[in-house]
């Protein structure tokens, strides 16, 4: 039997509900979730900050979800290299990152695979509401 692959990127500075609600998601469209985290240069390279944890913190965290099968370290901004290498069936992607995802999506489609948007969940805490409370508190 083939396993489907299914793939997500993200920085997951502050791994919140809505990251594990999107596991869970991703996980019911294949058997292999591997979540592709990004390496500390790349934050800092488009979020023009440095993360709040290491890569290693994060990859031990996820791996402890029960969706997520696998975790690697993300490089480059473009998924295109890690599709390729796993051999992913399915490409999820947050919509606000659809407009710099073109060659992903085409490689996906060129491939048969499949492209699917993640949710975004309310009353989620993100990195910068953690950010703004600790500056609040003159904690930053």
């Amino acid at each position: 039997m083939n396993k489907k692959i299914v793939l997500l990127q993200g920085s997951f500075d502050i791994i919140n509900s809505g990251h594990v609600r999107s596991f869970r998601r991703a996980k019911k469209l294949g058997d292999y979730l591997i979540v592709a985290v990004n390496s500390e240069a790349l934050h800092r390279s488009y979020k023009k900050r440095e993360p709040l944890m290491p890569y290693y913190e994060k990859k031990i965290i996820l791996e402890s979800i029960c969706w997520v099968d696998k975790v690697v370290k993300a490089n480059h901004f473009s998924p295109l290299g890690l599709l390729k290498r796993y051999k992913v069936d399915v490409y999820m992607i947050a919509p606000n990152w659809l407009h710099t995802k073109s060659k992903e999506i085409a490689y996906m489609k060129s491939k048969g695979g499949k492209v699917r948007m993640l949710h975004y969940y309310k009353n989620v805490t993100h990195s910068s509401d953690v950010r703004r409370k600790l500056k609040s508190l003159g904690k930053l």
